[in-house]
This record gives structure tokens, sequence and C-alpha cells, in this order.
């Protein structure tokens, strides 16, 4: 909130014709400063998380975030399952609330991934077996810790390697240890460029028990890696269509998980299938059409409050 003041400041200096937020406490500012400001600029909120999910929403935020989303010409939410969630907790209109995915450059990250696939490969060398990739911060919201049981479980014979660092790391050592594959994990820390990981892997793994969108899915099948992921709330059903282009599972559900990585590791042609129509379904995220969407909305929403304020003038 300490924002707040130099915020409506800028906004009434500039008169923005569009101003857009993204994430709770920032929409709730944002939509305040524009208030106090006198704006009449069309106001864009953007939800990108689960808030059931995450357990972060206090009695209060939900009260002001649902004032600031009810008052916005339109709401943005990352993914279907968090547009549902945003028109129940906040008890939008479902018309003023729209579903636009993130923008991924599809198209060069199938260039990079070509160029990779002729580069020495960075995974450990010395173990032989399958290899999983797993990417996200090392913290409980990505369920690395399920993973392992599941690869224990189903596949100790896999290498995983889990790009990205964090908290987790001592206690996923230990359970890599416990479940008897400590020398089947690899940790390299975070990795700018995660091509070559992507480029040398035999199959994705996305294990979280919540996300926003899952953008590391699309990233994963504009490589040609086929895809098994977690039917966590939410992002991952949008992207992917079952036993087409990749695998959902229960949430936390190492044995299903396991089940679902044995199954696509162990048949090479549907292994190839689940690429092919993955690379597929991944063009629909490409940058340029996703900016269409938001230019559209965009358009849309400026629209209907100039039409709204016309009205008003009558």
């Amino acid at each position: 909130m300490r924002a707040l003041p130099s915020l409506a400041r800028l906004i009434r200096s500039s008169r923005p014709d569009v101003v857009i937020s993204t994430m709770l406490h920032a929409n709730i500012v944002t939509f305040a400063a524009t208030r106090l400001a006198g704006a009449n600029s069309t106001l864009i909120l953007r939800e990108t998380n689960s808030h059931r999910a995450q357990r972060d929403l206090s009695r209060g935020y939900r009260w002001l975030g649902g004032i600031a989303y009810r008052r916005a010409d339109l709401v943005v939410a990352l993914s279907e399952g968090v547009r549902r969630e945003l028109i129940e907790d906040m008890e939008l209109m479902p018309e003023r609330v729209t579903t636009i995915p993130n923008p991924v450059n599809v198209a060069a990250i199938g260039t990079r991934i070509a160029e990779a696939r002729r580069e020495p490969s960075p995974w450990p060398a010395g173990v032989r077996g399958p290899k999983i990739l797993g990417i996200g911060r090392l913290v409980p919201q990505k369920a690395f810790d399920v993973l392992i049981d599941a690869a224990a479980l189903h596949v100790p014979q896999a290498r995983i390697v889990l790009l990205g660092d964090g908290p987790e790391r001592a206690a996923l050592t230990q359970r890599a240890a416990r479940r008897g594959i400590a020398d089947r994990l690899s940790m390299p820390g975070f990795v700018e460029d995660i091509s070559p990981y992507l480029a040398h892997a035999d199959l994705f793994v996305l294990s979280s028990r919540w996300e926003g969108f899952g953008h590391v899915i699309v990233e994963a099948m504009a490589a040609g890696l086929p895809v098994v992921s977690t039917d966590c709330p939410y992002g991952p059903a949008d992207i992917l269509t079952h036993e087409k282009s990749g695998l959902l599972v229960a949430n936390e559900d190492a044995d299903a998980l396991g089940q679902a990585i044995r199954r696509v590791l162990d048949n090479q042609t549907f292994r190839r299938k689940l690429a092919v129509e993955g690379r597929k379904a991944a063009a629909r995220f490409e940058s340029e059409i996703v900016a269409r969407r938001y230019a559209a909305a965009l358009h849309g929403a400026i629209e209907r409050r100039r039409g709204g304020n016309a009205a008003g003038n009558r």
C-alpha cells in the first residue's frame, strides 16, 4: 500500500487510456490508485494463481480483491481453473472474466532444440537409463518429493535431473537416499539455458501440487518431449489433452505418476505419438497468437467502457 500515493499521482499526471496490473496485491493497489487519481482509464486486472491451492487469501484480502475485480473493466485469468475460481470466490460476472495463457516463443524453442541436439549432452555421464527431466524451484509446491517416490516405485533405473534451486534441496537429497535412488538424481541448480537438457531428455514430468498455468509444460512440448503431468490446480489440463498430447494423473499420487512415467518410457511408439501431438498443441501458445488475444481483449474492454460512458452521459 506504500506505493498507492505515488501510483495515483502517476496515473493522474499521465492519464493512460488503459491501466493493466497483475497479481492480487498489486491489483488491489492499482484499483485504489485509479480511483484516487480520478482517472477514466480502462482497468484490466490479471490473476495468475489459485489462491485456494496456496491458501494465502485472508478474509480482508478476499473482500478487497472482490471489490477491485468486480469494478475492473476486464479480469484476465491465466488458466480456465483460475477463471472459474475467480468467478466463484470473487462473485464476478462470467462475461467480465476471460482466460489468456502465457505466451511462449514456440518457434524459437524448436530452433534452439535442434541446435542443442548437435551439442554434447549436459546429463551426468556414467549413469545409464532413461532420462526424466523436471524443472522448477525446489519448493513444496513443485512436489519433487512425489516425483522421487514415483521413480523409486516404478522406474528406479531412470535418471532424474531437476533444474532449479530452493530450500528443499537437502530434503530431496535425503529422500532420494532413503528411496535407494540417490545415485540416479542430479540437481545442477538454476540453469540459464535449459535447452540442452530438454534436447537430450526422454521425458518431461511436472509433478506440481498447484500451478497458475504450467509454462514449462509448453516449453517441453515445443522441444518435442513427451509430457506426464499432475492434473493439479490449475493449468496442465488447459495445455494437455489426456492420452493425446500428454498424460494427466491424479495430484500427489506417486503410484499413479510412476505408472504413467513407466508407461511412456516402456512404449516407444506411444512416446513418439505424445511428442508429435504435443508439439502441434504447443503452437497455440505461440507469442504472436497470445498477443492477438490480448489485443482483442484490450480493444473489447476499451469499447465497452466507452459505450458505458456514452450511455451515462445521455
